[in-house]
Formats: structure tokens, sequence, C-alpha cells
């Protein structure tokens, strides 16, 4: 593969809540060098249309002679598509393939098992707030795409953060930030319900949880402080916090987070054998 320049293709292959978010931060951002051409490959002409009638700024290509020409016109692929699609989706495709820079957000796929479309490949875990610019990427790459560690990192950015990791932590990384924006959710959902209960209006009780968690969320980032002393300020003695954080305990809440982070990462580890 020769080297990527100033004006490059990117094929997104399948558009499903990860391609589209990583797809929405590209394009709400700025960078250098920029793509020249965004092509998102779809199953069927409905997925196509809507797709186009949402981002302007796209092409768009459905069924396997269409999506082959977008591969093959591409100088990087990035696979949005589910983990248990992706051999069939690249079996289909693999007449375009020509070593381009592959760019995976797939559970589960190692370096090793992606390096059979492509020895240039980055492995990718984000989440869904990337399409709000306010997510987490980590990276991970073969010894031959570290030469594109700089565009990979260009390319992810604007989801919120994007940092390397080494590939043996994938799998908790996927766990963390690809499955925790819904532990989050079902914690905020825990929030509102108790508010709710105790006769607060759903609409105020679902703002004030949001607020809740998203500044309390930037406090940790912008203290730097660990969560726990930055927990331990909010409780006076014999007040709410602690015996609301009591009550918590003893159902095992802190616990019961921490085993769903690790079930998702053992879960995360399984579909890579499959």
């Amino acid at each position: 593969m020769s080297s990527i320049g100033n004006e490059y293709t990117i094929t997104i292959l399948g558009c499903g809540v990860m391609g589209t978010a990583v797809l929405s931060a590209i394009l709400n951002s700025e960078f250098s060098p920029y793509p020249s051409r965004i092509i998102c490959c779809t199953g069927s002409q409905k997925s196509a249309e809507k797709l186009a009638s949402t981002y302007s700024k796209i092409e768009t290509s459905y069924g396997s002679e269409q999506n082959i020409r977008a591969v093959k016109e591409s100088d990087i692929i990035i696979l949005g598509c589910k983990p248990f699609y992706c051999e069939q989706i690249m079996e289909q495709v693999k007449e375009g393939l020509h070593d381009q820079l592959l760019i995976s957000l797939l559970a589960g796929w190692t370096l090793t098992q992606l390096e059979r479309y492509s020895k240039y490949v980055a492995r990718v875990m984000t989440n869904t707030p990337a399409k709000f610019g306010c997510g987490m990427a980590c990276v991970s790459l073969s010894s031959h795409a570290e030469q594109y560690e700089d565009l990979v990192l260009k390319l992810v950015g604007p989801v919120g953060k994007a940092i390397r990791l080494p590939e043996k932590n994938m799998d908790a990384a996927t766990a963390l930030v690809g499955s925790g924006p819904a532990f989050c959710l079902l914690m905020m959902e825990s929030l509102i319900d108790g508010a709710v209960q105790k006769g607060l209006p759903f609409a105020i009780a679902k703002d004030a949880a949001a607020k809740v968690m998203e500044g309390t969320a930037r406090m940790v980032l912008e203290t730097g402080e660990h969560p726990a002393a930055l927990k331990s300020a909010v409780c006076t003695p014999g007040g709410t916090t602690i015996g609301g954080l009591m009550a918590m305990e003893d159902r095992g809440v802190r616990s019961g987070i921490a085993r769903g982070v690790e079930e998702a990462a053992n879960i995360a580890t399984s579909l890579g054998k499959k």
C-alpha cells in the first residue's frame, strides 16, 4: 500500500449505530488532511436512502457490486458492522481489497484475525456518545499500521478523546468504553425512578439525573481526583448522601456494576473466537 496522501477516500462498511456515530463525529469536525470522499456501504437501497437523507456530505452504496466498487476506490475502510457479520461482508467485497488501511470498530475481532484482509489494521473501540463529540476511543495498531498512527488518531479523535492502548487491554476497553454508556443509562434510569417514586415529575427527574451524571463526570475529569475522594467530600456525617450510599452498598450496587463490566469483557473475548 502506498502512503495515504492529502486526498483520500473513506469507505464505511456497515453504517449501524457505531458506524454512524463515527461518521457523525468526522462530519462535525475539522482536521487536516480531511477525507475528500466518504462512501457509506449498506445492504439495501432503503438503508442507503435513509443515510443520504440524514448526511448530505456523503456518497452511499448498496448491493454487492456497488460495495465492491466502493471498497476498491477507498484508501481507508472503516468496519462498522456487527462482529458476527464481519466475515460475510468482507468475503462479499474481497475483490476490492488491496491492502487499504482497515479501521475496525468490531468487538472481539483481533488484529491477527483482521490481518487476513489487510496488513494495515487499526482496532478501535468507541461508544455511542461519539456521535455528539463526547465519546471515548481506544486504539490498537498492527505493526504495519504504526505509520498511520497520527491519521487514525485524527480520524477517531473527533469522537471526544482518543488514546493508544495495547491490544491485550482491548476487551476490557470494550466492556468499559463500548458497553459503559448502557451501564450509565441504567444508573440514570434508577436515579429517575427513585425521584419519581418520591413525587418528582418525570421530565424534571430525567433532566436532573442527566445533568447530575454529566456534571459529576466533568468534575472527575477536571479535578483529576479519585472518584472515592470526591464522593467522600459530599458525605456529611449522618446526612442524606451517606445514608443513600449505605443502602446501595447493602444491595450490592458496587459489585453488581463491577461484575457487569467483567462479564461484558468476557463476552467480548468470546466474540473473537466464534
